[in-house]
């Protein structure tokens, strides 16, 4: 009894304790190892007096020592002049595609083709329009001699047979004169054919003149501009022939999208085959860009905005890559703030932030970037103002 009373008061507590501790050692075993790891490069820092504590450690050496804080910002790597969506001037089926991603073209090269069946035609029908405009140009512009000679030849005639019927008239009038005396010096046949000769003059004569007046009549036509056959209206359809020519032409050429500059293809979306619709798309067609130099397009927090300065240095970094930095070149700001739309996925970041947007360009060489490739970038922030202290405790 007493024995059993022993490992009642000896054992169960003894079993209790290594059993709380084997638990204890299984919890222990089960809790994730919390590892301390130091970044490669400190995060940007605000400058002193606003609770910053001086540049990364691992700034570039010209900025070790100094006691100035930086601006960090995110940065879009982008062609210079921006990327350009190339859209098609009308809407149609594609024929060609002539690049591809990567390809550098010049200003007016080829990037790709509509279908251009429908407008070639158009151009021939134009083509014969305006032939036929020049051709009946050139014929009324040959009837002017002619028809110059034709009056000439006519009023010569009419003048010839003037005189002829003057001639005529005289003749009757010396028959009519004789035949009254009565003295039997000239026959009624004489008389009554020399009166047939003036009408037949006269009629000539008549002929001639009315052949004159409308040669006249036809070169005043000619060279009239109100003349429905005049030249001045010939050549006014010679010309709108020759507009509507260059029109289809035009319109033939725009199915053929050309580069706006020089640069390099970035994005190839259409396919031969596929309809390529005018105007404005979600998807561009294609994505144009200058490459040399690339840009890096940066979104400054309105709240820092009073800390930049476009002198000062400014450095950039590829996401993964915080050791390596290449130095940047100020180009421009664009002098307007706007909301942000590039979200970097921080947790202090809000929808309503509001940024200035300062362009960088990046060195030719020493970072391998690519356009749309997002960046870290580090500007030196310029020393705040500090407001003197005006409270009576320590004036």
């Amino acid at each position: 009894m007493l024995r059993r009373s022993r490992l009642v008061t000896i054992g169960l507590p003894l079993f209790a304790l290594v059993a709380g501790a084997a638990a204890v050692l299984s919890i222990a075993r089960k809790q994730p190892v919390a590892v301390t790891m130091t970044p490669a490069v400190a995060p940007p820092t605000q400058p002193a007096g606003d609770g910053g504590s001086g540049p990364p450690a691992t700034a570039p050496r010209a900025l070790q020592g100094e006691q100035r804080g930086f601006i960090g910002a995110s940065g879009i790597v982008e062609p210079n002049g921006q990327e350009i969506a190339i859209g098609a001037h009308t809407s149609g089926v594609v024929a060609t595609v002539r690049v591809a991603a990567g390809t550098k073209v010049e200003a007016g090269s080829p990037l790709f083709s509509l279908d251009e069946r429908a407008a070639a035609a158009q151009v021939a029908i134009r083509r014969a329009e305006l032939a036929a405009a020049e051709s009946r140009l050139a014929q009324l512009i040959a009837r002017i001699p002619s028809l110059t000679a034709t009056r000439d030849a006519a009023r010569a005639s009419a003048a010839a047979l003037k005189a002829e019927l003057e001639d005529w008239q005289d003749q009757r009038r010396t028959g009519e004169a004789l035949k009254a005396r009565g003295d039997n010096a000239i026959s009624e046949r004489e008389v009554t054919k020399r009166r047939n000769a003036e009408r037949a003059a006269g009629g000539r004569l008549a002929e001639a003149q009315a052949r004159a007046a409308q040669t006249d009549a036809e070169l005043a036509l000619i060279a009239s501009p109100s003349g429905a056959a005049s030249v001045d209206v010939e050549r006014a359809n010679v010309e709108q022939a020759r507009a509507a020519l260059k029109r289809a032409e035009v319109d033939l050429d725009l199915l053929t999208v050309r580069a706006p500059i020089d640069g390099t293809v970035l994005q190839v979306n259409v396919r031969p085959g596929e309809f390529a619709s005018a105007g404005a798309a979600s998807t561009p067609l294609m994505v144009l860009g200058n490459l040399s130099p690339m840009h890096v397009r940066v979104d400054i927090d309105e709240m820092d905005v009073g800390l930049l300065s476009t002198s000062a240095n400014a450095y950039a970094s590829l996401r993964g890559q915080a050791a390596h930095r290449v130095p940047l070149t100020f180009v421009r700001v664009d002098p307007i703030v706007v909301p942000k739309k590039s979200l970097t996925g921080a947790t202090f970041e809000r929808v309503d932030t509001r940024v200035l947007r300062v362009v960088y360009a990046l060195p030719r060489e020493g970072l391998a970037a690519y356009s749309g490739q997002q960046v870290d970038v580090f500007i030196e922030a310029a020393a705040r103002p500090v407001a003197a202290d005006a409270s009576p405790a320590k004036r």
